[in-house]
């Protein structure tokens, strides 16, 4: 339920900022209030919506700064994160396997078209390698931010229709992660995070970050 409504956010049939009630979910979904009511405590206790007396459950504010802080966020924890998911992809055949047929999934949903099934495809790709990480914290952190992440992975499939270059990028993560040196790993990881939003100043930001020693 609660990925229900991130996707609804994602693909702005829900909007940043908009009051949310548990029984008009309820209705449009065709479920009782008590999944909604669940959805909506995980979401609140993730930082995707906010609740104030009087005022009710709103979704945050999809801004700027929202923005800004996910994408740094992201690209600092997901830099060590593949770094350390190298290792084990490096030296075991079942963990490239599945770095495989996760590009493959999001290769076939990239052909369908189908938005929704791109977004889940790409985040399941990168849930795989929070998971080769072999580090519980990164995939504590991964599930707390993951739904930002998804949000975000919906408004930018939502603007653009150019899926050949969201295989392209995934490809390219790839090949970083096979042969790549730490550095190459950390700038792969930068622009893959950074490159929809077309942003100078904080592309540079990220790539110093993730290059500096």
């Amino acid at each position: 339920m609660a990925d229900q409504i991130v996707e609804a956010i994602g693909s702005k049939r829900i909007l940043s900022g908009q009051r949310l009630f548990e029984t008009e979910l309820a209705q449009q979904l065709s479920v009782s209030r008590v999944p909604v009511r669940e959805a909506f405590l995980v979401l609140q206790s993730q930082g995707v919506m906010r609740t104030t007396p009087r005022r009710g459950s709103h979704v945050i504010d999809l801004d700027e700064t929202w923005a800004r802080e996910t994408y740094e966020a992201r690209t600092a924890l997901e830099t060590i994160c593949f770094l350390r998911a190298a290792k084990t992809i490096r030296t075991t055949a079942e963990a490239l396997a599945t770095v495989e047929n996760n590009i493959e999934a999001i290769r076939m949903a990239c052909v369908t078209g189908d938005k929704a099934a791109i977004n889940r495809a790409d985040l399941a790709f990168h849930t795989a390698i929070y998971q080769m990480s072999d580090s519980p914290l990164l995939q504590t952190l991964w599930n707390a931010m993951s739904r930002h992440v998804m949000i975000m992975f919906g408004l930018v499939i939502y603007r653009h229709n150019d899926f050949a270059t969201i295989i392209d990028e995934h490809v390219e993560l790839r090949d970083a992660l096979v042969k790549g040196s730490s550095d190459e790993i950390a700038v792969a990881v930068a622009r893959h995070v950074i490159g929809p939003f077309d942003s100078k100043a904080l592309a540079e930001k990220a790539y110093a970050t993730a290059t500096k020693t």
